[in-house]
């Protein structure tokens, strides 16, 4: 039987593709046809599937998370490699790229997926750009009264008392950056040309070397650079590319909230976020620091299932955290 005569119906419920083939001459003779499996939603073919059990999901973005975490305690209690580093670099470039840009990278990889896949991918950048700095409106001035506030009542950002007004802050922020951003177009966009990794390493590379180069006279330079070429990308990478994409294939994006579709991937990365700052070296145990950054990882998340993309995230994050390095 030619093709051109048959009646084809796919079955749009189905995850994988069924093809029901009805033959016009016999309607009973059907013949069902199975497709492979295509992407997830997510575009993460190979890290994981979008039928795998919710358990498993939280345990490969835990795995992941403790690698990262593990990579920090090993690397700082080598006090001869932090000490090189002050003295050289000007700040702990290469143990926060290892821990958050090349660890993850290296675990998804081998897991068969694609960096664009996670977000990680600069095509649609003006509309990255539109999201980030519409957010930064918001939350920029809304953070910016915040920190000075705790100043004058003498609290620090790692205090309960702190936290509980900067997590206050930043869930103000969210529904305002929302209600701005919700009719800017996300993008499906997957890919990652080789040209961009180039870019983006030498990139890396000119802002060790302005680093280095200014250690010693203007210090500030570095604390600047490595929040918003390091640990900005680096986090939002780790959290919002790797562990957000991989929860919400388990538990789908079921909720609309201000144009984005998130689930409880969203709010568990957000959580682990949190986690991540109360069981960080450089300052481990503090609970108000894990509770607004858990807050705010609530906003970042949004801003990356909104735009389809880590960049729109990783400008606010970073460009907040430069800032923040002008006061402490």
């Amino acid at each position: 039987m030619s093709v051109e005569n048959e009646h084809v119906s796919r079955d749009s419920s189905s995850r994988y593709g069924a093809v029901t083939i009805t033959h016009p001459a016999c309607p009973a003779r059907k013949i069902m046809m199975t497709a492979p499996p295509a992407a997830t939603d997510d575009g993460m073919p190979g890290f994981g599937s979008a039928g795998a059990s919710r358990p498993r999901a939280v345990a490969e973005a835990m795995a992941v998370l403790g690698l990262t975490m593990a990579t920090l305690w090993i690397v700082n209690s080598i006090h001869a490699w932090s000490r090189w580093e002050r003295m050289v670099l000007g700040g702990p470039w290469l143990v926060q790229i290892l821990a958050f840009m090349i660890v993850p990278l290296v675990v998804v990889t081998l897991r068969g997926a694609q960096p664009g896949s996670l977000g990680v991918t600069f095509r649609g950048l003006r509309r990255y750009m539109e999201t980030a700095l519409t957010a930064l409106a918001v939350v920029g001035p809304i953070s910016g009264m915040a920190f000075p506030l705790l100043g004058l009542l003498g609290w620090s950002p790692m205090s309960w008392l702190g936290g509980l007004v900067l997590a206050a802050a930043y869930a103000i922020s969210v529904p305002f950056v929302g209600l701005l951003v919700r009719k800017i177009p996300s993008t499906t966009e997957s890919t990652l040309p080789a040209a961009h990794v180039v870019i983006a390493a030498l990139v890396l590379v000119a802002a060790m070397a302005a680093s280095a180069a200014t250690k010693e006279s203007a210090p500030i330079v570095s604390a600047v650079l490595l929040a918003l070429l390091v640990v900005g990308p680096g986090e939002e990478l780790l959290f919002r590319g790797v562990i957000q994409t991989r929860l919400d294939q388990a538990f789908g994006r079921p909720w609309r909230v201000f144009g984005a579709d998130l689930g409880w991937g969203w709010v568990i990365a957000s959580c682990l976020f949190g986690l991540a700052h109360l069981l960080s070296p450089a300052a481990f145990g503090h609970g108000g620091w894990a509770l607004w950054t858990t807050v705010a990882g609530l906003l970042f998340g949004y801003l990356r299932a909104k735009s389809g993309s880590i960049v729109a995230s990783t400008v606010v994050h970073g460009v907040l955290l430069a800032v923040s390095a002008f006061f402490t």
